[in-house]
């Protein structure tokens, strides 16, 4: 560039329609049609510098639906992923985040990312509506501890997952921490599965989490997340089931009497993004977006085990009567669940069961 422009004239030779369009970044198409003039890229910077502006636009911003509210796990490793992508692509990728299911629960989120309609979504347990056989990962104690979730998603057992995912229309970008679910009630302790015979009990909307609390001896049956508090207070339920951070979270202490700790199954929180979305992206984008979706996944685990360590004695404090489930006795009632289960699945599912096996320390 051989002479010195002003802000006025570098912005009005690359972009005629208006100021306030360039500046509020609106025009998608901005970038593009500057690149076509003969101005270099010190050219844009030093105009953009003249008046303030961002030398980079926002070229895609997607919306992600998180069903829990800020303090969960799900949001705050979103927020992670939001601040190390927007790192990555020098803001040219923007996230905003939508908690306590603002725009739909986990089954409309599924159906919304599949249509094109939804760009992100943390999922938990209502994964099995469009993949049965996800259920592999959510039968009762198939997972011996976290080294055990990790071996699993990072080897065979993850690959397969994201593949049959892929095959839906929907790209995972992360195994987020969803922590070892627990019970709560207002009724008694829950010590073996016997102590949950007649319990009224909310569980997800997964025909298999409903197959393993009627095993149990429970009165189960789904509803939906946002839901829950009030049907506890009313006592339409007596329990439910998640990890301790929910109970936290939530406030459930106020609406149930009793904790046990059954560690009864891991939750994956699946980080999706619809795949036409993503083949929106440059190739760099689509790195950057898998970069910061391991960076979110590394931080959710982190979160996860500071929650155990330390909700449990927020919860005593709380007024909550906090037991030790005899796991024993929940594993030997459970492998008939497994079974049976995997009896009614296509073939996939036993091999998905077999690879999460395989890959115990």
């Amino acid at each position: 560039m051989s002479e010195m422009y002003n802000s006025a004239t570098i912005l009005s030779y690359f972009y005629q329609p208006t100021l306030s369009t360039f500046v509020n970044g609106n025009n998608k198409n901005g970038i593009s049609k500057m690149t076509i003039r003969a101005f270099s890229f010190a050219a844009l910077v030093a105009g953009s510098i003249a008046v303030g502006l961002p030398a980079f636009a926002q070229e895609h911003s997607f919306k992600v639906s998180i069903p829990g509210n800020e303090e969960s796990i799900a949001y705050q490793s979103v927020e992670r992923f939001r601040e190390v992508l927007a790192k990555q692509t020098s803001a040219s990728v923007d996230v905003q985040i939508f908690a306590n299911s603002a725009l739909g629960d986990q089954e409309s989120s599924l159906e919304a990312m599949q249509t094109g309609l939804l760009d992100m979504a943390t999922v938990e347990t209502p994964i099995t509506n469009i993949l049965p056989e996800l259920g592999a990962t959510a039968l009762p104690y198939i997972f011996s501890g976290r080294d055990h979730v990790k071996a699993a998603i990072d080897g065979d057992a993850g690959k397969k997952i994201e593949e049959m995912l892929l095959a839906k229309g929907l790209r995972v970008v992360a195994f987020l921490e969803g922590g070892f679910r627990q019970i709560t009630n207002g009724v008694r302790p829950i010590v073996t599965p016997d102590d949950l015979k007649g319990v009224k009990m909310r569980t997800p909307g997964s025909a298999l989490r409903i197959k393993i609390f009627n095993h149990y001896g429970a009165n189960a049956s789904p509803l939906p997340f946002s839901e829950l508090y009030s049907a506890l207070q009313t006592g339409v339920f007596d329990g439910q089931e998640n990890p301790v951070i929910w109970v936290k979270s939530q406030r459930f202490y106020e609406v149930q009497d009793y904790l046990s700790l059954t560690n009864h199954l891991y939750t994956i929180t699946y980080l999706l993004i619809s795949e036409d979305k993503f083949q929106k992206l440059s190739n760099e984008q689509q790195e950057a977006v898998m970069q910061a979706g391991d960076a979110a996944e590394a931080y959710s685990i982190e979160l996860g085990t500071k929650a155990d360590a330390e909700i449990v004695t927020f919860l005593k404090d709380k007024g909550m009567n906090v037991n030790e489930a005899d796991i024993p006795a929940f594993t030997q009632a459970s492998t008939a669940i497994w079974t049976e289960w995997a009896s009614e699945q296509p073939a996939d599912a036993q091999g998905l069961i077999d690879l999460i096996v395989a890959a115990r320390p």
